[in-house]
């Protein structure tokens, strides 16, 4: 018998309502769950992890995922999520429900001048071109004008790096947008081509997308994000550096994505002929 420590937003109100699903992909530390027809799932996820609005952080070891099987048939209540087959029975009902800042909350942090975060954009990316792992592939399709065409799907893995960069830049610009309270064209016209072209990446990408597309970003994320905002040098590099341990590449791929996102919003919004540069 397991308990969740963290449950995603969303997590909680598929739970609250209770519904059905199955195991769709399981991994050493994971397991997402489909709960329709159009591909959403839910993911399960061992202590360690970050969490998403859609994910839900459970005491189990790491190897419980080797009891089970694609296809097993899991049901959600709002106090426990259950496995038949295993038997597999995670408590839920005591676990913190975490949700993404507010567009008041983000609103109320203080907002730097664009020239200040615009700087403060280009030393994290003097970090991740040092020290970073990324896929090299990413690097000549980066520009001013970039075509989001060219990205999805792009690379290798559950979440190509394209596809990373893409959530990123969609988070950064949504972040933005809270801060400042200015919309953002750009971000509008990115949302429109990339939510028409998901056929374009795999299952799990495409899921991952579909929540970018909305803003909905992990916790992880959001500790960047605001470190950024703030420009304090020691909490902006633990945040830096909790994303890159996230997978071969992934977490860098997004930040690199944040970074180009926010830059973009600064040249739409803010006025100032700011330009990317590679």
């Amino acid at each position: 018998m397991f308990h969740a420590t963290t449950i995603g937003i969303t997590f909680e109100s598929a739970c609250r309502y209770g519904t059905f699903g199955r195991a769709h992909s399981i991994f050493e530390k994971a397991m997402n769950i489909q709960i329709s027809d159009e591909g959403q799932l839910l993911t399960i996820l061992c202590e360690g992890a970050d969490i998403m609005s859609a994910g839900c952080i459970v005491n189990a070891p790491s190897d419980v995922g080797e009891r089970i099987s694609v296809g097993d048939k899991v049901l959600m209540t709002p106090d426990v999520v259950y496995i038949e087959q295993i038997p597999f029975a995670c408590y839920i009902s005591s676990a913190n429900i975490w949700d993404r800042l507010s567009a008041a909350d983000i609103s109320a942090i203080a907002k730097p001048s664009y020239r200040n975060l615009f700087e403060t954009c280009k030393e994290v990316e003097s970090y991740l071109n040092i020290f970073g792992k990324s896929e090299m592939t990413l690097r000549p399709l980066l520009h001013d004008e970039l075509n989001p065409l060219d990205f999805i799907g792009l690379g290798y893995g559950l979440t190509p790096a394209g596809d990373d960069f893409l959530a990123g830049m969609l988070f950064g610009m949504y972040f933005l947008e809270d801060m400042y309270g200015k919309s953002c064209s750009y971000l509008s016209e990115m949302i429109d081509i990339i939510s028409k072209n998901l056929h374009r990446t795999g299952t799990i990408s495409k899921h991952f997308l579909r929540y970018a597309l909305k803003g909905e970003w992990g916790r992880n994320t959001e500790n960047f994000l605001i470190a950024l905002a703030k420009g304090e040098k020691d909490e902006l590099w633990d945040a830096v550096c909790a994303k890159m341990a996230y997978g071969a590449s992934s977490g860098e791929d997004e930040l690199r994505g944040c970074l180009f996102g926010i830059k973009k919003y600064i040249n739409d919004v803010g006025g100032d002929s700011f330009v990317y540069n590679s």
